[in-house]
């Protein structure tokens, strides 16, 4: 019986030893290269994709693979460029391929060399903080992307939670008291994050899990196999539909014998619903900075353009049948945004660009623009789409 015990305790030695050596292998291998890490665990841990920014809040993080010196997804800083493209996650390219996104489709396209200024989770208030930078590149051309799908909540966000240009805000007393009772309510934040994960934690990963994904780089790989084994069992589409039925609350499945997607009408009006005070002051806010970076770039003499980037559930809208009554309330919010929004540019003679024509044609020619999951960035034909309209509007020679 000993001598039973003592093989068993044997043999646990040694796997726990061959666990340890191949973890100090892929530990010294992430370390050596931020690709292999950024493969092996969920975001990686040695070099993370955001660094904490006083004014920006976050900021990409310059190690991270695929981005530049200052952090944002380029090869390299130029001392020069002819456009500087400014915005969120729609612009920075997220799920595509950098050759992929919208401005240097442009770039390969034309004779122009186009700098990406872009991130996740920025809006039209992030963009007047880095206007200084941009400026700096002495561009020709400054194009500044407008996302219905979460601008409104991040310039809100960005002024009120985050003190960042404070002269943004409204003066209206009654307009104040009405967003300190939201806020008390719900803090606007929570409220979306809760929406945008579907109900579950903010955190999906917790406990055991959580620290093995931080820690442990075999743990990472046995992680990411079980997912491209689950990704080659079922069609690409299967595993959307699956995902919509397990989210049935916040997802709606699209199918009409020509196109499928899943949309997040939950998600999406959480952040647009023009009728939260919040949401409103959040375009109010919006304008005033694009109207302030304008002003700017006329006294500079660089050409300035709003790009004005729809939701993917307004870029349906014409095809879809029996929507649901979150659906419908929705794109009547976006509807009104844009409206909104053209009104002032033409009022302050604002140079601005409506990308929903296009990527609606995208549809009439049976391309779809949007990928086949919940994700409402555009694929790599969306942004092709983008970026002829770009190329057409601005002018740029091919």
């Amino acid at each position: 019986m000993k001598l039973r015990k003592r093989k068993i305790v044997f043999v646990f030695i040694m796997i726990i030893g061959v666990i340890s050596i191949i973890e100090s292998i892929f530990i010294v291998l992430c370390m050596l290269s931020p690709q292999i890490d950024n493969m092996l665990t969920l975001n990686g841990t040695f070099y993370p994709q955001t660094i904490p920014d006083e004014h920006l809040g976050v900021r990409p993080n310059p190690r991270f693979p695929g981005h530049d010196s200052k952090g944002f997804r380029n090869k390299s800083v130029p001392k020069d460029v002819d456009v500087v493209a400014l915005g969120d996650s729609q612009t920075y390219g997220t799920g595509v391929e950098i050759q992929e996104a919208w401005p240097k489709q442009i770039e390969s396209m034309t004779k122009s060399s186009v700098y990406s200024m872009a991130y996740g989770s920025y809006g039209l208030v992030h963009y007047l903080i880095l206007i200084n930078e941009a400026m700096a590149l002495h561009p020709k051309i400054i194009i500044e992307a407008f996302y219905a799908g979460n601008d409104l909540f991040d310039s809100f966000n960005l002024v009120y939670n985050n003190s960042q240009h404070p002269e943004l805000k409204t003066n209206d007393p009654i307009v104040l008291n009405s967003i300190q009772l939201k806020e008390g309510t719900e803090p606007i934040a929570n409220f979306i994050a809760q929406k945008y994960n579907m109900g579950g934690k903010v955190d999906e990963y917790i406990g055991l899990e959580k620290f093995l994904l931080k820690y442990s780089r075999l743990f990472g790989l046995f992680r990411n196999i079980k997912h491209l084994l689950i990704e080659h069992i079922y069609t690409p589409w299967d595993n959307a539909k699956m995902f919509a039925v397990t989210h049935s609350g916040y997802c709606q499945v699209f199918d009409d014998g020509r196109y499928k997607t899943i949309f997040t009408p939950e998600y999406r009006l959480s952040a647009l619903d023009l009728k939260d005070p919040r949401i409103y002051e959040g375009l109010n806010i919006s304008l005033k900075a694009i109207q302030q970076t304008n002003d700017r770039m006329l006294k500079q003499n660089i050409r300035f353009v709003v790009l004005l980037i729809p939701t993917k559930e307004l870029v349906f809208n014409n095809i879809v049948q029996h929507p649901l009554q979150r659906y419908l309330t929705l794109v009547e919010n976006e509807q009104r945004l844009w409206d909104t929004a053209k009104t002032f540019f033409t009022k302050n003679n604002i140079e601005y660009m409506d990308a929903l024509p296009i990527l609606q044609e995208q549809l009439a020619l049976g391309v779809n623009p949007y990928k086949l999951t919940y994700d409402g960035h555009p694929n790599k034909f969306g942004h092709k789409a983008i970026a002829n309209l770009v190329i057409q509007r601005i002018g740029l020679r091919q």
